[in-house]
């Protein structure tokens, strides 16, 4: 396990009813990396990446068991406020949600939420963060437009910046390119490289080649349970498990 994470999940459990989805995890995610959860479909990756924001409790039928840390506090402990939580993570989800509302309001909705008001404030986190998520050049003169107006990739980006407009420590990205075409996903792993040095980065990706581009840092899942963790380059040139290695040459998928 990494030392001295940002993320930190001891003996976490999760089922979905009596279907048990992840077993007995124990990982560290370092900070200010880009972490890659890699494995088949269904082997629990967004399962781990919603028990980061304690998102899973939004499903009735969810038991969680052991503990997950964020700064070395227990997520799931007594007493803790669970929109504290979520405000330290940046959601992006596999296809884009722009809130319905304007380009600006989608941005500035977080902030407002927790109080800011004043338009010039405002105004100067609107476009901090459109110019980190790269949307700014192409948007700044129609500001007021609806946010479904833009192209899906474009949506991409202002979710991202909705998020980042939070002021959060980490960014959760659930197979974030996914429904996007070539160039808009490029668009979006640029802003994870440049993105990393402020912020820490968890993505589940189901494509090897992106994980190997982007991330420092790899646990491989497979039926729930971590099979390896540990830097990117040795997870992809060196892996210790069998299981592993034949999914990387795609043995088993």
């Amino acid at each position: 396990m990494t030392t001295n994470p940002h993320i930190r999940a001891d003996r976490l459990n999760v089922y979905y009813g009596r279907e048990q989805a992840l077993k007995n995890i124990s990982i560290g995610i370092p900070a200010n990396r880009i972490t890659a959860i890699i494995g088949p479909s269904g082997c629990g990756k967004s399962t781990l990446l919603k028990s980061f924001n304690r998102l899973l409790e939004t499903n009735e039928q969810v038991t969680i068991s052991g503990s997950v840390s964020v700064d070395g506090e227990n997520i799931y402990g007594q007493g803790v406020e669970v929109t504290a939580v979520r405000k330290k993570m940046g959601l992006l989800s596999q296809r884009p949600y722009p809130l319905p509302m304007s380009i600006y309001d989608n941005v500035a909705f977080g902030p407002r939420l927790y109080g800011i008001k004043k338009k010039q404030a405002l105004d100067e986190l609107v476009e901090r963060h459109l110019k980190q998520s790269s949307l700014w050049q192409e948007v700044h003169h129609r500001l007021n437009d609806p946010a479904s107006s833009l192209s899906i990739g474009q949506q991409q980006r202002l979710c991202l910046a909705r998020g980042l407009a939070v002021e959060p420590e980490i960014i959760l990205g659930d197979e974030p390119t996914s429904a996007l075409d070539p160039a808009s996903s490029q668009r979006i792993e640029q802003r994870f490289l440049e993105l990393k040095n402020d912020y820490t980065i968890i993505i589940v990706t189901h494509i090897l080649r992106q994980a190997r581009r982007l991330a420092d840092y790899i646990i491989f899942l497979y039926m729930g349970e971590v099979i390896e963790a540990g830097p990117a380059r040795e997870i992809f040139e060196h892996p210790k498990e069998k299981m592993t290695r034949e999914y990387i040459n795609g043995t088993i998928s």
